[in-house]
C-alpha cells in the first residue's frame, strides 16, 4: 500500500471524534432521573418516619405528664362542705387549692392559693381532655362545667370510674358515677381510661386518694362492677 495513503488513514483515525447520539443522551438523562428520584424517595421516607416518631414521642410524653399532674391534684383533694366531689363517666370535679393573682395597692401582681374547684372532662366536639379551674365564688354560683383548657388532643374515648368499699360484702367495687346525693365522702380511687390517637392506643391509670373513704348513703341505681 502506498505509504502516503497509510499516513493519511492513520491521521484520519487519530482525529476522529466520537459523539453521543440523541437516544444515548435521553437514556442517560432517564437513568440519572430515576436514580435521583429513588434517592430522594428514600431520604423523604426517612425524614417522615423520623418526624412521625418524634411527634408520637412528644405526644406520649405529654400524656404521661398530664396524667401525673392530674393524679397529683386528685390525691391532694380535700373535703369541703360547699364544693362536693362529683363525677360522671366523662367528667370529674373536686375541691382543690388553685393559684390566683391579685393586684396590690402598689400595683404589683401577687400570687396566692385559694380554695376552688378543678374539673376534668371529655370534650366530644374537640376530642380532647380538658381542664377547668374555678374559684369558690365562681364554683358556688356556676355549678355546671363550662369551657376549659385543652390538655390532651386526639382522644377517641375517655371514661372515669370510682372505687369504694362495700361495707355489706367487704369487697371493693367500681361505679360509673359519683353523685353527692349518694355518697358521704370521696371515693377511695379513681380510674381513668382513654383511647388515644389514630392507632387507638389504650391508656389506663388508677389513682388512689389518701383521704377517700367511699362511704355510701344509698344505692340509687348506679352501675356497679365488682373488683375481683
Amino acid at each position: 500500500m502506498n505509504s502516503s495513503v497509510v499516513r493519511k488513514t492513520q491521521y484520519a483515525i487519530r482525529n476522529t471524534r466520537y459523539a453521543f447520539t440523541l437516544i444515548e443522551i435521553l437514556v442517560s438523562i432517564t437513568i440519572v432521573s430515576l436514580v435521583g428520584m429513588a434517592v430522594y424517595s428514600i431520604f423523604a421516607n426517612g425524614i417522615n418516619a423520623w418526624r412521625r416518631g418524634n411527634e408520637n414521642s412528644n405526644y406520649e410524653r405529654n400524656v404521661r405528664l398530664i396524667s401525673e399532674k392530674f393524679a397529683r391534684e386528685l390525691r391532694n383533694t380535700s373535703e369541703f362542705s360547699n364544693i362536693a366531689f362529683e363525677g360522671t363517666k366523662d367528667s370529674i370535679m373536686f375541691p382543690a387549692l388553685i393559684l390566683s393573682e391579685s393586684i396590690s395597692d402598689n400595683g404589683e401582681t401577687e400570687s396566692y392559693y385559694e380554695v376552688g374547684r378543678l374539673a376534668f372532662f371529655y370534650d366530644k366536639t374537640e376530642n380532647a381532655l380538658c381542664k377547668e379551674e374555678k374559684t369558690f365564688p365562681e364554683a358556688f354560683s356556676q355549678e355546671e362545667i363550662g369551657e376549659g383548657k385543652v390538655l390532651i388532643e386526639d382522644v377517641r374515648k375517655l371514661e372515669f370510674s370510682y372505687c369504694y368499699l362495700d361495707n355489706a360484702t367487704g369487697k371493693y367495687k367500681w361505679k360509673e358515677d359519683w353523685k353527692k346525693e349518694e355518697q358521704e365522702s370521696i371515693p377511695q380511687a379513681v380510674k381513668i381510661e382513654m383511647v388515644l390517637g389514630a392507632n387507638e392506643d389504650d391508656f389506663e391509670k388508677t389513682i388512689f386518694i389518701p383521704i377517700g373513704t367511699g362511704e355510701q348513703k344509698k344505692d340509687a341505681g348506679s352501675k356497679i362492677k365488682e373488683i375481683k
